[in-house]
């Protein structure tokens, strides 16, 4: 599915990694582990491209998805394929607005029809919905950490992803959450990357592990 070959990438004159090369395979939850500040977050932006948006930063080698180097992709391309990429983030990036426009409006951005139903039903996913059915127009900030994380969840499997990519998607969760989520990911049919410093996550979602 996406295939890294050689990749290096700095900021400045600091090397985050140096000709790295993995494969990461369609249907499958690979693993990246390593410790905290090696580059885990940094590959994850490298692969849906949204490194172009840092500064000072130099990036070689290629990303190969489904055979197309994103690297070499213009900004209108990637529009696209980060649709079918999409990173969710360890810190909830959650919209301004409330817990119902936090959906709809990327919903309507990309014209996905069907609009509250399938929201209801990404919500009803990540055992979020019946939490907050009675207010979903109040200002998502209200929210809980780990509510926050899944509603941030819940948003990236509304667009249908091909690929996911998960940045410690249950670090804010309790236990029981935090298994009902895994075994929903086990779940799912399409590619996902995850990272996680919690070894029995690992243990039981993936079959791929890439230890930087």
């Amino acid at each position: 599915m996406i295939k890294i070959e050689n990749l290096s990438l700095g900021f400045g004159d600091k090397k985050i990694f140096d000709n790295l090369n993995l494969d990461i395979k369609k249907d499958e939850i690979t693993a990246i582990i390593g410790p905290s500040g090696i580059g885990k977050s940094s590959l994850f932006l490298c692969i849906n491209q949204m490194i172009r948006y840092e500064k000072s930063y130099n990036l070689s080698g290629k990303i190969l998805y489904s055979g197309i180097d994103l690297t070499k992709e213009n900004e209108n391309s990637l529009t696209k394929y980060r649709k079918e990429i999409i990173y969710v983030s360890q810190h909830p990036d959650i919209l301004p607005m409330s817990i119902y426009e936090n959906l709809a409006f990327i919903g309507r951005v990309h014209k996905i029809k069907n609009l509250d139903k399938n929201i209801q039903e990404v919500l009803k996913k990540v055992f979020l919905f019946e939490e907050i059915r009675d207010r979903l127009d109040l200002n998502a900030s209200s929210l809980s950490g780990g509510q926050q994380q899944r509603l941030i969840l819940a948003r990236a499997l509304l667009l249908n992803p091909r690929v996911l990519l998960l940045d410690e998607p249950t670090a804010s969760l309790n236990e029981e959450l935090a298994f009902k989520i895994e075994c929903m990911l086990k779940e799912e049919k399409r590619t996902i990357v995850i990272i996680s410093h919690f070894k029995n996550q690992i243990d039981n979602l993936t079959s791929n592990i890439y230890r930087l």
